[in-house]
């Protein structure tokens, strides 16, 4: 390696933005435990759903609600409920009574797949439909993730992978020997990494050969997933995967 940094220059799958979430019942675990605030939501807050599709974008004293074939409603509204299980507010004029009850548990859209961070109901003069709500980058931010595996052989007993996703859509982390940096990307249903380079130390062949692995398989990733106990699940286009959990150091 001779001091000379190495560059690995995925291509990263260009996915389409879908709009539309719906919650699901599988995963329906509290995401507190991920480093979201009391009530799982930070403002401005955007829902949404599919089959119809709708949004809604909760701003300091407004609610915008957005359906298919209609024009939007700019209604002020007012939060009846506030506590860790979930924020509700309610709106009301232009003839339309709207509720929307938020819940910090995790939500994968019903197209695309993409985890969200909250459940989402919405009710309009009466009618309730279901959606996701939220960042999908806090899912992934604020924590440290430890590597425990990858593509289902494990790793190496003492040695540590490290991942840490960064403001300005900066990652960096361990890569068992050497330290890696580089970008990484959220679109409509994946996530990505482009431009990782790490340092050049060497170490054992068994590390390197791990360290190599992590890298090449990081830069073949197209997606994200948080499974049933919270741990991070990195997706290539195969099928093949990297599980990490939160750091407890």
């Amino acid at each position: 390696m001779n001091g000379f940094t190495r560059c690995i220059a995925p291509a990263l799958a260009t996915f389409a933005l879908v709009a539309g979430c719906s919650s699901t019942s599988e995963n329906n675990h509290s995401t507190q435990a991920r480093g979201l605030s009391p009530g799982g939501i930070e403002l401005p807050f955007t829902a949404r759903g599919n089959e119809p599709f709708w949004r809604a974008i909760v701003e300091p004293g407004q609610l915008v609600l957005e359906r298919m074939g209609e024009s939007p409603v700019e209604l002020r509204y007012e939060t009846t409920h506030s506590s860790a299980t979930g924020r509700t507010f309610r709106a009301e004029g232009e003839g339309v009574g709207i509720t929307l009850v938020t819940a910090p548990q995790l939500c994968h859209d019903s197209m695309t797949g993409m985890p969200y961070p909250n459940q989402v109901r919405l009710k309009v003069n009466g009618e309730e439909i279901r959606g996701c709500g939220g960042d999908p980058r806090k899912l992934l931010r604020g924590q440290e993730w430890v590597v425990e595996d990858i593509d289902g052989a494990g790793i190496i007993d003492s040695s540590r992978i490290t991942i840490n996703f960064l403001a300005q859509n900066r990652v960096a982390g361990n890569t068992s020997c050497n330290q890696f940096s580089g970008v990484w990307k959220l679109t409509g249903e994946g996530l990505g990494f482009t431009g990782i380079a790490s340092t050049s130390k060497a170490c054992v062949p068994a590390l390197m050969n791990q360290e190599d692995r992590f890298l090449s398989l990081l830069a073949d990733i197209q997606r994200f997933d948080i499974g049933r106990r919270g741990e991070l699940l990195l997706i290539s286009s195969e099928g093949r995967t990297i599980r990490a959990v939160q750091s407890r150091d």
